[in-house]
């Protein structure tokens, strides 16, 4: 087969580096990678990091241009990577019991921004700790959480960035606490869990986090932000909005109406639940639907009934606090 004309070859989008100072200071980082003798750090490094400058820049804005402290980074990066086989996990991972993991914790992809970020949903108040963890361990979760940045890495931000026609890089989520009982959200395991995968994501995939949106807060999120956020980055905590349930202006204003579920207000509706659907520019067109046993196709007809019904009365809900003057932008947790 002949290779493909420069014509022919699909369109690349990567990081725009416009600030002189930051350009300066890469082509430092590379001569720093560059000269790295260690036998054990030379053996990890991909042979094409230097020629990475998206990976690079990345790497050295989340050390405010530090060469130094971006070159260890990487570098535990890289000895990361090769201590789990990411390639292999990226490739072969699949776990058997992820159907039953979803009605306990429905989550997943579902569209993009107007900014072309992913949006990932994640409703914490089917949680029921206990039983979560009966179906998984904390590690095995890590391992599963994991492959999704992975995938979000290789191939959701570059088909969001074709769509876009400009390059994109973050995934934008929205995290549900409404019905969220306190001690699911506290249980041992579950911040075994977010501390471990916390750290994978702020030190091996860095600025991947466009925002995170809290919605349906109340004291239950106040009482699980107090127990996670000494693991969370500056970073990460400025990319966190909160909302009680008067959310929908705020996210209309970051997600197009036929992007969102109707539940959330807007005028999405999935065959099997917008939940459940994987639903985005990455899926293809002719991809066949995974054969459901009767009880998983039960169990996700149950959760999505529960979204719409939820939203009929707040009276009932621990979440009911207000958060005076939210707006839709939302509120920074550290000033509520």
């Amino acid at each position: 087969m002949e290779p493909k004309k420069d014509s022919e070859k699909e369109k690349e989008y990567h990081e725009e580096i416009t600030d002189p100072n930051e350009k300066k200071i890469l082509e430092d980082f590379k001569r720093c990678i560059a000269t790295i003798t260690d036998k054990k750090d030379r053996e990890v490094l991909d042979i094409f990091v230097l020629s990475d400058n998206d990976l690079l820049i990345h790497f050295l804005r989340a050390n405010k241009l530090d060469v130094k402290k971006a070159t260890n980074m990487l570098l535990e990066y890289f000895h990361w990577k090769a201590k789990v086989n990411l390639d292999n996990l990226y490739s072969n991972y699949t776990w058997k019991n992820k159907n039953k993991m979803l009605l306990l914790l429905p989550h997943g992809f579902h569209k993009i921004t107007k900014e072309g970020y992913p949006v990932y949903f994640q409703i914490m108040g089917k949680l029921d700790s206990d039983e979560f963890f009966k179906l998984i361990t904390p590690e095995e979760l890590v391992t599963y959480s994991t492959k999704i940045y992975e995938t979000m890495y290789r191939d959701y931000f570059k088909i969001c960035s074709k769509i876009k026609d400009r390059y994109v890089y973050g995934v934008f989520n929205i995290i549900d606490f409404k019905d969220v009982k306190v001690t699911s959200l506290l249980s041992k395991n579950l911040l075994k869990y977010l501390n471990e995968s916390t750290n994978i994501m702020q030190n091996y995939y860095p600025e991947s986090i466009a925002n995170i949106y809290a919605i349906n807060t109340g004291f239950a999120f106040r009482a699980f932000y107090a127990a996670v956020k000494f693991f969370l980055d500056a970073k990460t905590k400025e990319s966190i909005k909160v909302f009680d349930e008067n959310y929908q202006e705020g996210l209309l204003e970051r997600i197009d109406k036929e992007c969102l579920p109707t539940f959330y207000g807007g005028t999405c509706e999935c065959p099997g639940g917008c939940l459940f659907s994987n639903a985005g520019p990455w899926k293809k067109e002719d991809e066949k639907e995974e054969e459901l046993p009767d009880d998983i196709i039960k169990g996700r007809k149950e959760v999505t009934e529960y979204m719409f019904k939820r939203n009929i009365n707040n009276d009932n809900n621990d979440n009911s606090e207000k958060i005076n003057n939210q707006g839709k932008e939302g509120v920074n947790p550290d000033n509520l």
